[in-house]
């Protein structure tokens, strides 16, 4: 979930190792949740509609284990502490160099991996 511009700058970054899907709107974000299955969401810490705590608090409800990384054109290293607490994998700024945006979307995802290998481990020795 994320603006055209910051959406066109993830894409770029991304294309040749990963697929992009965007959302506008948490409700378009929910539906595209439903239809498919998903590595990490990517979200603006500001958006036009909605917030990235209302974003962070949905995935966490219905996705506990999808990681969420936030990402924000100004952001400090207090706010960076209070993405963090509240749940979010991670808080990327300006400039989204390939190699950092890579490194941190590859530990979200061995990190998301890592839990479901866990529920999974958890569910068989009941």
């Amino acid at each position: 979930m994320c603006d055209t511009d910051q959406r066109a700058i993830l894409q770029k970054v991304l294309e040749p190792h990963a697929d992009l899907t965007c959302a506008y709107t948490p409700e378009e974000m929910s539906e595209q949740l439903e239809r498919a299955s998903y590595d990490a969401v990517f979200c603006a810490r500001s958006l036009s509609m909605g917030s990235w705590r209302e974003v962070l608090e949905e995935v966490r409800q219905f996705y506990p284990q999808l990681p969420v990384i936030i990402v924000s054109r100004t952001a400090d290293e207090r706010e960076w502490l209070e993405i963090l607490e509240a749940g979010a994998f991670d808080l990327l700024t300006p400039p989204y160099h390939q190699r950092a945006l890579l490194y941190v979307l590859a530990h979200a995802m061995v990190s998301h991996d890592a839990h479901v290998a866990r529920e999974g481990e958890s569910s068989k020795s009941r």
